[in-house]
């Protein structure tokens, strides 16, 4: 289960999540030739976390809301 909380944090850690969430999106894109891929503030955390604990495979799901939409999903 996941526990969101909110707080404030600096602005360079805000512009390293908005490049992962960036980052992933664009590769979800270009892999699944979707025209629009979301990905959540709070999975771009998640994904930055795993990677600094050293995880290489990270599971996704994509849930399709429309032809060539979906919403990236962390399994």
């Amino acid at each position: 289960m996941v526990k969101t909380i909110q707080l404030k944090v600096d602005e360079s850690l805000q512009q390293v999540l908005e490049r992962v969430r960036k980052e992933v999106s664009e590769d979800m894109k270009k892999t699944y030739g979707l025209s629009e891929v979301t990905v959540y503030g709070t999975l771009a955390s998640q994904i930055l976390a795993a990677r600094n604990m050293g995880k290489d495979v990270l599971h996704f799901k994509i849930r399709k809301i429309g032809l060539n939409r979906g919403i990236l999903e962390l399994m």
